[in-house]
């Protein structure tokens, strides 16, 4: 059985591997010379398969997921159904804190998370949950996209890797990262 430590350094070299980045300590010291630079964030993120807004199908999805939180039969499974999505999403920040420096901007949506996740335990019906889950992903109506223009997002590579680790967990989680992170 391998140690946590251990299994952060191999989905480390597998990240490592899936965004080209260096794995070796030698790779890591001089870069080739005929290196390209580095791939802007929607590049990355399109090559992985990982989709660089909150597009409408997203919206669509996170609005399915409130209407199940706002259907449930009681305020403790609409509970538990709301902050089971941003548990997930905080497990891939966390995993992106193992394999980078805990950033600013991991750090401040963590924050959003726990606060949300707050908020939701104080929820007496499943339409004051889903309304907190609504609002949790406000921006995503607002159709938050990644690039060059304004009122679009631009990731770092650590915030990258929490969203491409938050997509593997569920598509929810994926998707709340990209907007908290934007």
């Amino acid at each position: 059985m391998r140690s946590d430590s251990g299994r952060g350094l191999v989905v480390g070299f597998f990240l490592a591997a899936m965004l080209g980045l260096p794995s070796g300590p030698a790779e890591a010291a001089r870069p080739p010379a005929d290196a390209p630079p580095a791939a802007p964030a929607e590049k990355l993120l399109g090559a992985l398969g990982v989709p660089d807004c909150a597009c409408e199908i997203d919206v669509a999805e996170l609005q399915r997921y409130r209407d199940l939180v706002a259907a449930a039969a009681s305020a403790e499974e609409a509970r538990a159904l709301a902050t089971r999505p941003s548990g997930m999403a905080r497990r891939a920040l966390g995993a992106a804190r193992r394999l980078a420096p805990w950033s600013g901007s991991l750090r401040h949506a963590h924050g959003e998370l726990v606060g949300y996740e707050g908020r939701v335990a104080k929820a007496q019906t499943p339409a004051e949950a889903a309304q907190e889950f609504e609002g949790l992903v406000r921006l995503a109506g607002n159709g938050v996209t990644v690039g060059g223009n304004s009122g679009r997002c631009h990731y770092d590579t650590v915030e990258i890797i929490a969203i491409v680790l938050g997509f593997i967990l569920f598509i929810i989680p994926g998707i709340i990262l990209l907007i908290v992170l934007c």
